[in-house]
């Protein structure tokens, strides 16, 4: 197998994203500039009881927005829906404008999810319970795999270079995007859609409130009023390319990809090490594949879930890599947690922060907690000169990505 070659470098040349403050990157993008956060009463499980009842929905008809007619969007999971929705945006702005379409038969896709149609399994579960079995098609059932993102992105866009699939908690899209950039530069495909994708389930939903880490109202990231996360759904992708291809193409580059670093706590199955070690440890990985110093990073899309344990080693860890000016913030105080896509949704948040020179706040934020001691953003954008910019996602099993993204540039 051939080894990345490090020095090819990589351009991001299109971005798509769907969650619950916007249903596409225009949108996202809008809320952002009017701190508007998509965190509201929960409706996707009408009838049921939890011991929270918010969360950040994707808001309307999801099968309106498909590229596929109903016949076959009946076929794909949500989340698999809200995969195609977002990875199709991304391939039509790289196309947009461009010389040449992108060369979609030497496409790879790699996606990061943590529940994959997991909601289409439990509705099969209880369908059967209620109807019975011979009244419940098990066809069902197939929607339910984690790789079945990958395959429905694949098959709706025409995408021949190969399917990859993730599963590494909350962490799974930054992963993705990663491995991703690796099959660019061992020259495996010749061009990358990577993100990440999940929907509301019932097990995580529960699950999350099990464990008490569910804040009763909208979380506040950094604060010292924090409880927990607020859960949410979505999707993100980002088309990849190498760099010579892009501009040999017309195609507009919006970001170049230098580098990512992934690392493990080996702690615990749930929190994660609580000096940070090793949130530091991939950011540090990212950076030195970047071949950047820690002094030119200029803005931190943290991972800021709004739990007592990961807003403080985060902080820790920020601040033993960086140092305590770099401003940081946290975008899940606008659409909440949404798990193995959160990588891929924030990665498109820091590309769209660094070509539109504004930081995304860190919303509610009104006092932080004495063990979070950086620069939070609160409450509006910020207008900012960034050139480099990090996009943290750490997941459970200790877990951590970094990515690591330039300002587009001819240099």
């Amino acid at each position: 197998m051939r080894k990345p070659d490090r020095n090819t470098r990589i351009a991001v040349t299109g971005v798509g994203i769907i969650c619950s403050i916007g249903n596409n990157r225009a949108e996202v993008w809008q809320s952002i500039r009017d701190s508007r956060a998509g965190i509201a009463k929960l409706t996707r499980f009408p009838g049921e009881t939890f011991p929270t009842d918010i969360a950040a929905e994707v808001d309307g008809d999801v099968e309106a927005l498909l590229p596929v007619g109903r016949r076959e969007a009946r076929r794909l999971s949500r989340t698999d829906k809200l995969a195609v929705i977002a990875a199709a945006e991304a391939v039509a702005q790289a196309n947009d404008g461009a010389a040449r379409p992108l060369p979609l038969e030497r496409a790879v896709v790699v996606t990061g999810t943590s529940t994959g149609g997991l909601l289409e399994g439990e509705q099969y579960y209880f369908h059967r319970i209620v109807r019975g079995r011979r009244r419940t098609p098990a066809s069902a059932v197939l929607q339910q795999p984690t790789s079945a993102p990958s395959d429905a992105v694949a098959h709706v866009l025409g995408a021949g270079g190969g399917v990859v699939s993730n599963a590494t908690a909350c962490a799974s899209a930054g992963a993705a995007i990663g491995t991703a950039a690796d099959y660019l530069r061992s020259r495996h495909a010749d061009v990358a859609i990577a993100g990440g994708t999940d929907a509301l389930c019932r097990l995580t939903y529960s699950g999350f409130n099990v464990l008490q880490a569910v804040d009763p109202s909208p979380c506040s990231p950094f604060s010292s009023e924090r409880k927990g996360i607020t859960l949410g759904e979505g999707a993100a992708y980002l088309v990849l390319e190498r760099w010579d291809a892009a501009v040999a193409r017309g195609a507009t580059v919006l970001a170049e990809f230098l580098g990512y670093g992934a690392s493990c706590d080996a702690y615990h199955p749930t929190a994660p090490a609580e000096d940070g070690r090793g949130a530091a440890e991939a950011m540090r990985a990212a950076l030195a594949e970047g071949g950047i110093e820690a002094a030119s990073i200029d803005y931190i899309n943290a991972h800021g879930t709004g739990t007592a344990l990961n807003d403080s080693a985060e902080s820790k860890a920020i601040e033993t890599v960086v140092g305590t000016s770099t401003p940081v913030s946290s975008s899940k105080s606008f659409f909440g947690h949404t798990l193995g896509a959160s990588g891929g949704i924030e990665a498109v948040i820091t590309v769209l922060a660094l070509g539109e020179q504004l930081a995304p706040p860190t919303l509610r934020l009104h006092a932080a907690a004495a063990d979070c001691t950086l620069d939070y953003v609160p409450h509006t954008p910020r207008p900012l000169s960034m050139r480099h910019a990090l996009s943290n996602t750490f997941g459970f099993g200790g877990s951590n990505v970094a990515l690591l993204f330039r300002r587009a540039s001819s240099e």
